[in-house]
């Protein structure tokens, strides 16, 4: 049990709505209610979409590679340790983490279906690091219960996501830029220890097969 609740803490941290909130003021600040909530169901179920397709067949796309489980936890703990830095060292929490959206990104409103996928739910909310730490979470599920459980856990953290940028303004204007910010470098620093965790494992696997072979 304890093992599901460390990869919902994880990918909490890591897809983080709260730093995508701004972005997310931004991006909607000219559209109505309705529209509003029309692009924010579609980033939920864009988001556990996303995830659950990398849970199931990240694994085979990562056997058709010939890569190795080691390499994807070393490359995916790196990946993981920049992005946690880049948190908890950035000067602005708008831009920091795993989120690949400039500020001078142009949108166009006309779509406004398709907002809720790109740039809301991919890259701003889902980005490579998510993606490779739930191709790790699939190949580490003993069995399909095991994977079934962590769809569930996604479900609930696109329930989330959606519920928080549903209320996006009040918890904006309630927690103010100082809360987003404390709350940011908090979730940074859990993803570094984390980060560091993966690397470690990683190298568990690679230095008794390097010493062997020297």
């Amino acid at each position: 049990m304890s093992n599901y609740l460390q990869i919902f803490i994880t990918l909490l941290s890591l897809l983080n709505p709260i730093l995508a909130i701004s972005q997310y003021l931004e991006l909607t600040k000219s559209m109505d209610k309705e529209t509003k909530y029309d692009i924010t169901m579609v980033c939920g179920l864009s988001v556990f979409g996303i995830l659950t397709v990398f849970l199931f067949v990240g694994g085979y796309i990562m056997q058709g590679l010939s890569i190795h489980e080691y390499s994807l936890r070393l490359g995916g703990g790196v990946i993981l340790l920049i992005v946690g830095i880049r948190v908890i060292l950035s000067d602005d929490s708008s831009g920091a983490g795993d989120r690949a959206l400039s500020a001078e990104h142009k949108i166009d409103t006309k779509r406004f279906r398709t907002l809720g996928v790109s740039p809301l739910a991919l890259p701003m909310v889902v980005g490579p690091a998510s993606l490779v730490l739930i191709i790790i979470y699939g190949q580490d599920a003993p069995n399909m219960l095991s994977k079934f459980i962590i769809m569930l856990i996604i479900a609930i953290l696109a329930v989330i996501i959606t519920l928080t940028f549903l209320l996006a303004d009040y918890i904006a204007k309630a927690i103010g830029e100082v809360g987003i910010v404390v709350i940011t470098k908090s979730m940074g620093l859990i993803l570094t220890a984390i980060a560091f965790e993966m690397i470690v494992a990683g190298m568990q696997t690679v230095v008794p097969m390097l010493t062997k072979n020297i």
